[in-house]
């Protein structure tokens, strides 16, 4: 099925865990290069939200729709290619094991975004822009800052070239330096829509074109 509508649509979204309500009749629209904010106090369904939109859980009612299809027509691979999440910094979100050069391959091989001779110059292009030196890829990722950590996960998700990056608290562990960071390098994506969630209110105001509130879908 395919409906004329914004990048993403979400119409009439509800999910319920037996007899518990989580949210429902939830309206969203998203165009391209927009930044959407979504707010909630602590169990307001934040999580669940983003695991619907994300395709890790399912909904109980409504439809999600991205670039006029409905969710149910995209195959799982084709799905994560368009929405890429990023979530809050912790050290658990990158293989230990692995150096930052193996990561930053391994999407370019499983999307087959280029040929093998491209990765390293597709690599080096988004390090720039993420404002990282091609010295990282050596490393791994315990031997990184935590602003270089969250950097190297948004490369990964760039890298992918979404048409939605979700923001799951992304900036919220960093200090205010690497948040703005973070921002202005996502705002720079001009073709890329945001889901931006937080609890801080006052930083969607700041940096999205509007929000709304879990809460109101109660």
């Amino acid at each position: 099925m395919k409906e004329n509508t914004s990048l993403l649509k979400i119409s009439q979204l509800t999910k319920t865990y037996g007899n518990q309500l989580i949210f429902k009749n939830l309206d969203l629209l998203v165009d391209t290069g927009e930044w959407v904010g979504i707010v909630g106090e602590n169990g307001a369904g934040k999580s669940t939200f983003v695991r619907i939109i994300t395709g890790l859980e399912k909904y109980s009612h409504g439809q999600i729709y991205l670039d006029g299809r409905t969710m149910a027509t995209f195959s799982k691979k084709e799905w994560v290619q368009q929405i890429q999440l990023v979530t809050q910094y912790t050290r658990r979100a990158l293989d230990p094991t692995k150096t930052i050069k193996q990561l930053l391959f391994e999407p370019l091989k499983q999307f087959q975004l280029a040929r093998k001779e491209e990765y390293l110059p597709k690599v080096e292009s988004v390090l720039s822009r993420c404002n990282l030196s091609v010295d990282i890829l050596a490393k791994r990722s315990l031997e990184i800052s935590g602003g270089q950590y969250q950097r190297i996960c948004i490369a990964l998700a760039l890298l992918v070239q979404p048409k939605l990056l979700i923001c799951d608290e992304a900036t919220s562990s960093l200090d205010k330096i690497n948040e703005l960071w973070i921002i202005k390098l996502l705002k720079e994506q001009e073709n890329m829509a945001v889901l931006f969630i937080s609890h801080n209110k006052k930083l969607l105001k700041e940096v999205c074109d509007h929000s709304i509130q879990l809460e109101d879908y109660k």
